[in-house]
């Protein structure tokens, strides 16, 4: 019981941490540019296991930039590399911002909630998924 209140604890904090940006969330329209940061991570690879971690145990970058008018998603990587990513495809629902592109050979799908700022993104190739988990605000 206490090993697993210890690996909830971290996730709890940076949760609280990003309890404003939820809240200022609120209104996004997919047309003003948005700071995204991810901050729970599960990898799978073909065959069995999963891992959970955060951006950096699997070399992620943690923010991302959102830009509708150039229609691209930024981040910088460890190393200082600047990382820019097409977005292909783009659906405002009345709920719901949802992105489309490619990156590294792999698909990318976004989904970040208009009202709340809550978002998932799923990347996926022949041999690796990611799922990630996080909140946006406009920038």
């Amino acid at each position: 019981m206490r090993k697993r209140i210890l690996k909830i604890l971290p996730a709890l904090g940076l949760t609280a941490m990003l309890l404003p940006a939820a809240i200022f969330a609120a209104g996004l329209d997919g047309k003003s540019s948005l700071v995204c940061a991810a901050v729970n991570v599960i990898g799978c690879k073909n065959g069995p296991g999963c891992m959970e971690g955060t951006t950096n145990g699997f070399g992620m970058p943690q923010f991302m930039f959102v830009d509708f008018k150039k229609q691209q998603v930024n981040a910088t990587d460890e190393s200082g590399i600047n990382i820019v990513s097409r977005i292909k495809s783009l659906e405002i629902t009345e709920q719901q911002i949802i992105l489309q592109g490619i990156e590294n050979h792999r698909g990318w799908s976004a989904t970040i909630d208009k009202t709340n700022g809550n978002m998932t993104v799923s990347s996926t190739g022949s041999d690796v998924s990611f799922m990630i988990f996080g909140a946006c605000t406009n920038r």
